[in-house]
């Protein structure tokens, strides 16, 4: 098969950034790759070289709370044990669920600058933003990273160890999945650039501190089961005409991880750079290239909630 429209997208975006890298699977086995750019290290990167995520990382967060879940660690729909997490937090908050933090409905205050740049954990802008009950707009999807950073800080609670390590246990393992890690290690040799520096990203904590190749990331969706879509369902993630999804924005970092064909393939793309200037409109370049490759052209990507 020929993917000369997603080979040229490939192209355009890695004469536009510091690195760029595509993977697709097709009935769960690797059939494109593209990549472009240096390591931090020097060496010529690859699909299977970590870049940052940004919020694509939401993934990697829902997918362990969906294991815990069919495990009976997690009940979607009991409230947030935020007393044993030791997460202050105003009454009203008290009868919130995991499903409504995975929706974004529970409510959640939006301050962009509290998630990002300050040093410490992202409970620090948590407690804050909990301070007050949930906003008016509970019930209603309105995007706020605090609802993923208290999801990690649950993980972490239930699991009784560090997220990165139940993601490895749950999510990773069993895709033989051996590359991603957090921001909060910092750069790896092996990885591709960040121009800004990950430090900047500690606070995000569950919602975006994830470093993980295209490789891995289409693996991991790859072997998104049934009884995970419980969990990731719309609105915590995006949908369109071509299928679902996440897609991640940072200054310097985009990323589109997307699921088509009723799960038969798979499309991660990521970015070092700005170019273009959101995640998702590196899904609006990839996706209509690949459905194009693939005769499934359905025109330019119409997500919801966007």
């Amino acid at each position: 098969m020929s993917f000369g429209y997603l080979a040229a997208a490939a192209a355009d975006l890695g004469a536009h950034n510091l690195a760029s890298s595509i993977t697709v699977w097709r009935d769960h086995k690797r059939v494109f790759g593209a990549a472009s750019g240096l390591t931090v290290g020097g060496a010529p990167l690859t699909t299977d070289t970590p870049l940052v995520l940004a919020s694509v990382s939401k993934l990697i967060t829902a997918l362990t709370i969906a294991r815990l879940a069919a495990q009976h660690r997690v009940n979607l729909d009991a409230p947030v044990p935020w007393d044993a997490m030791h997460i202050a937090h105003d009454p009203g908050w008290n009868n919130v669920t995991p499903r409504e933090l995975l929706a974004h409905t529970s409510g959640m205050p939006v301050n962009l600058q509290s998630w990002l740049k300050l040093p410490g954990s992202c409970a620090i802008p948590l407690v804050a933003a909990m301070a007050t009950p949930p906003t008016p707009k509970r019930g209603t999807w309105v995007y706020s990273n605090g609802n993923y950073c208290a999801l990690g800080l649950l993980v972490e609670h239930v699991a009784g160890i560090d997220r990165d390590d139940a993601a490895k246990r749950l999510v990773f393992d069993p895709a033989h999945i051996t590359g991603p890690h957090l921001t909060e290690d910092g750069l790896h040799v092996t990885d591709g650039p960040y121009a800004e520096g990950v430090n900047r990203l500690d606070r995000l904590g569950g919602a975006g501190t994830w470093m993980a190749s295209t490789d891995d990331i289409t693996a991991m969706m790859d072997a998104v089961t049934p009884a995970d879509r419980t969990t990731l369902k719309p609105p915590g993630v995006f949908s369109d005409q071509y299928g679902w999804g996440h897609t991640g924005t940072l200054d310097g970092a985009k990323a589109c991880a997307w699921v088509i064909e009723g799960g038969r393939t798979v499309i991660t793309a990521i970015v070092s750079g700005d170019a273009p200037p959101s995640g998702g409109g590196l899904c609006d370049e990839v996706l209509p290239a690949l459905g194009l490759d693939l005769g499934l052209w359905a025109g330019k990507p119409v997500r919801t909630p966007d």
